[in-house]
Parts: structure tokens; sequence; C-alpha cells
């Protein structure tokens, strides 16, 4: 048994798959099982794992036919037979560290999760930039903790790539990726369910890993509305079954959703407005009007954001169009002009 399984669901990203691949096997960690599961890719992808698959006896090479990325990842779940488990996106790549230190910190506190930080690796047309993406500094890194102490992870992006997971925690939950089409948003149920069941959650602000992005704008990344809300939907009836009501875990969730509705209401065409409009209400029924108003986690913005969205959601989507259209920033940080999402002005500092 290898102490850590790195599950790696690979479709349609033959540019980047070597550069993941050589960063999970030069790893200074060599303890690993590595599984490379082929969701049916129609690119070079497929012989690009066999042949790494041939020169590191560590590799577990898997083909199957196309079923998304959360059938992928269990697929790897079943396979994997590691004390821990990690799961790295075929774009992105890793330190050569990563695991070595990771593992250390699960080795000590007996870990159910090791969340680190990570670099938020933007590649797109207009811009280039890599930065580090770090969570609150109030998190501790001394000893373990529950998600109820420090909820900060749920307000952001799931990241579930920069976390190790142990294998028997995941086994006694049924903790198990939704199985739908494409990426599907199926790391968002995933990642609220191991956070908030488990015990030992241990964090270091230490980058390893760099998740890259080629779009700047997060709503061009979307393709289907519906998807934010399925999947919220989906978490909110876990935590119903599971009887989990903890009022901060809640607040967060609440933000993370109006971090969703703001990048649907950035991608809607105009067929879209009146459904995608009924799901947003839906969702603001849903928030508990007294937490978004009072809980600490809620921050002003989001506050106003929620009071303007129940008011009316046609201002915000005119906004967002006007956007679309033109965008200035100038601020102490940046200035930029953009115009139909042409940069004509950029600039950071």
């Amino acid at each position: 048994m290898a102490k850590i399984s790195v599950i790696v669901p690979i479709y349609g990203v033959e540019k980047y798959l070597r550069e993941c691949l050589d960063s999970i096997i030069n790893q200074t960690f060599r303890d690993l099982e590595i599984i490379l599961i082929d969701d049916g890719g129609k690119d070079n992808c497929p012989q690009i794992i066999d042949e790494y698959a041939q020169k590191d006896e560590r590799i577990i090479a898997i083909h199957k036919e196309n079923g998304g990325y959360g059938r992928a990842c269990n697929v790897g779940l079943d396979r994997a037979s590691g004390e821990y488990i990690s799961i790295i996106e075929p774009d992105d790549y890793i330190k050569e560290n990563m695991f070595a230190d990771l593992y250390k910190i699960a080795e000590e506190y007996d870990s159910d999760i090791v969340k680190s930080g990570f670099y938020d690796n933007l590649q797109s047309k207009s811009l280039t930039r890599c930065k580090k993406a770090e969570f609150s500094e109030d998190i501790p890194t001394d000893r373990s903790f529950r998600i109820t102490e420090y909820p900060y992870f749920l307000i952001y992006h799931p990241s579930i790539w920069s976390c190790l997971y142990k294998r028997e925690f995941l086994k006694k939950h049924n903790i198990r990726f939704a199985e739908v089409p494409g990426a599907g948003w199926s790391d968002n149920p995933f990642q609220v369910q191991t956070m908030c069941l488990a015990e030992r959650i241990n964090y270091t602000p230490e980058a390893y890993y760099y998740w890259r992005r080629l779009n700047e704008n997060e709503s061009d990344d979307l393709k289907d509305y519906m998807i934010p809300f399925r999947r919220c939907d989906e978490i909110h009836e876990w935590l119903d079954e599971n009887n989990i009501s903890d009022e901060n875990i809640l607040a967060c969730l609440y933000v993370r959703e109006l971090n969703y509705i703001k990048i649907v209401l950035g991608m809607l065409r105009l067929r879209d407005i009146r459904p995608a409009f009924r799901l947003i209400k839906l969702m603001l029924k849903r928030m508990d009007k007294t937490l978004i108003n009072e809980n600490k986690y809620v921050d002003e913005w989001h506050r106003r954001f929620y009071k303007g969205l129940s008011k009316n959601c046609y201002v915000y989507y005119l906004n967002s169009l006007r956007k679309k259209i033109i965008s200035i920033k100038f601020n102490r940080r940046e200035k930029s002009v953009k115009v139909l999402g042409r940069s004509l002005l950029q600039y950071e500092s």
C-alpha cells in the first residue's frame, strides 16, 4: 500500500498533460500510487498516459468511456489503496515538495484533511499573472481543528486539489463525487461534505499547487447557468439530511452562493433571463436574512448585493451587461480599460 494515491482525471488537455505528469512523478516524496484515468479522450491524452505508464511502475493507467470529471474521480477512489488521497487536475502542476510537506503534517496530526495554499495561475489572452491565493491569517497551523471553528474555506473556491484526504475517512462516510456531465462543479459538494465531516483538519499557508486559469472572467468558464444552482441545491439537501445547521457554515456558503449568482449574471443570454432569475430568487429565499445581515463572515459588499438582488435582479444584470461592453478600473493596484473583452490598457502594481 502506497502512502499517497494520486488521482488524475484526464480529458482534452494534451497541451498541458506532460507538465502535470512530470510534476507528479518528480516529487521528492516517492511512495506514490499514481492513477491516471483517461475519460474517453479524443486527443493524444490516452497515448501520453500509456507512455508514462511504461516509464514509471507507480503509474496505473485506466481507460474508460467518457463519463465526466466526477465519474472519473470515483473510478480513481475505487482503485486507490493509499493511506491518503490527492486529486490533481491534468492542466495544472505542483511543486516537487508538495507531497513530502503535506504528508509530514498528516502523519504528525493524524489528519482527516490537510489543506494548503495555492497559486492562482492566470494565463488568459490578455493577461498572464501568477499570485498566491491564501486563506485567513487567523487559521492555526500548529493544531487540528473542525470547520465550525474556521469556516473560511467554504467561502472560497473549493480547491480540493490543494489537499490530502485520509482514504479511510472518505470510506467511513462514503464520500463520493457527483456523477454529472462534464466538469459539472462536482468538486463543490465533495468539498462541503469532506470539510463538514472531518474531525481533524490541518492547514498550511505554504502554496504548492499551480491552478491554471485560461479565462480572466469567471463567467467565461461557465457554460450552463443551471450548474451552480443544481450543486448548491444538492449541498443544502445534504446539510439537511445530516442535520448540519451551524450558522457560520451557512453564512459562508451564502457568501459563496452570492458569488456564484454574480458569475451567472455575467454570462446570461437574453433567452435565459427569466428562468435564471427564478432560480436566483429561490436561492435568495433559502438564505437566512438575519445571518446575511449579522454574521461576521458576511461582508458589507455581499450584504448590499443580497439586498439589491432581493429588490431587483434586473439592475444587477444590466450592470454586468455594461461591464461586458466596457470595463474601467483605476485604483492603486490596477489600471485597466477593456472594450468588448479586449484590453486597451492593462497595468498591475
